[in-house]
């Protein structure tokens, strides 16, 4: 995930790679026309989509199966500016980052960068604050891992490290802080250690500083992470945000400035979108995979912050 990155060079395609996109093209299904910057994305099991926002302490919902597609405010956070990691820790139960965020800077207010629980499954939906993590001013992305209930895994850009917090006893354990993690000066706009996404017996992580995408092993009791390993060839001149992954285990990933690229498990990659010098996708900041069935397994959702543009998009792509 992404807060703000000033806009990158972009790296041409690689060739012999077949683009795993189908015939039809990218389409917007829905923009912010007021600045609102999106952050992150996570799909329900009903096909709902849960939006974050840098700029806004609250989480949208948006039905992209709609006739007229349009988010309202699903839940709304005290004492934030803005959200930005959400994953499911439970059945229709999301974890929600929330914080008093800058954007330009990138930085969070010390003392205010919190983890919550919301539970959509309600008529209306009920908020929890689990922790707070006093001395974050970066926390970004959020996963939660197979076999390890009410456990969620939370990127910290700017200490480059991985924080583990157990929703059920509110427990905060710095688990992981390596060089590798690491982004740029503290008083500049580069991240570390930003989108965040468990798969397989992997916990694989884009650190858009250094331009790399990686994996860690993790032990069975997320008690420690180790082996962290850079992704051959996946290394790229622009900046890796959030990512989703698909059924075979390539990671689409989201690319500033204007890029979607996609990571095969071997480490060969394309950009799938962007490759052309297209702009279409203002800031992409994350990407996930819809749910609920008719084919929405097939989509893939990107948002964006809409750098240079009205506001924030939520793109459908067809794979």
């Amino acid at each position: 995930m992404l807060f703000y990155f000033a806009l990158l060079a972009l790296l041409a395609a690689l060739s012999g790679f077949a683009s795993p996109l189908s015939s039809s093209g990218p389409r917007t299904v829905f923009q912010f026309e007021d600045g609102t910057f999106i952050e992150n994305i996570a799909a329900r099991s009903n096909g709902d989509l849960l939006l974050t926002s840098v700029v806004k302490p609250v989480v949208f919902r948006l039905d992209p199966n709609s006739p007229n597609p349009s988010p309202s405010v699903a839940f709304q956070f005290p004492n934030a500016t803005g959200t930005t990691g959400i994953t499911e820790v439970y059945p229709d139960v999301f974890a929600v980052l929330t914080g008093i965020l800058n954007p330009q800077t990138a930085i969070g207010q010390k003392g205010s960068l919190c983890l919550w629980t919301v539970d959509f499954g309600r008529n209306q939906p009920a908020g929890k604050k689990i922790a707070c993590v006093p001395d974050s001013i970066g926390l970004n992305g959020a996963t939660t891992i197979k076999g390890a209930p009410g456990i969620v895994l939370v990127s910290d850009s700017r200490l480059g490290g991985i924080y583990r917090i157990n929703v059920r006893t509110g427990e905060v354990a710095l688990v992981l802080q390596d060089p590798l993690l690491e982004g740029g000066a503290a008083g500049g706009v580069g991240l570390g250690i930003n989108g965040l996404r468990a798969h397989g017996h992997k916990l694989f992580f884009a650190n858009s500083a250094k331009k790399f995408f990686g994996s860690i092993e993790l032990d069975s009791s997320v008690a420690s992470i180790n082996t962290i390993t850079t992704v051959p060839g996946g290394s790229n001149s622009s900046a890796y945000d959030d990512f989703a992954f698909d059924k075979k285990g390539n990671a689409w990933i989201a690319l500033h400035p204007h890029s979607l690229a996609v990571v095969k498990p071997s480490g060969e990659q394309e950009i799938v979108l962007g490759a052309d010098n297209s702009t279409f996708l203002a800031d992409p900041t994350s990407a996930a995979f819809g749910r609920g069935g008719n084919g929405r397994k097939e989509t893939l959702y990107v948002v964006t912050g809409g750098i240079g543009i009205s506001g924030g998009q939520v793109v459908a792509v067809d794979c």
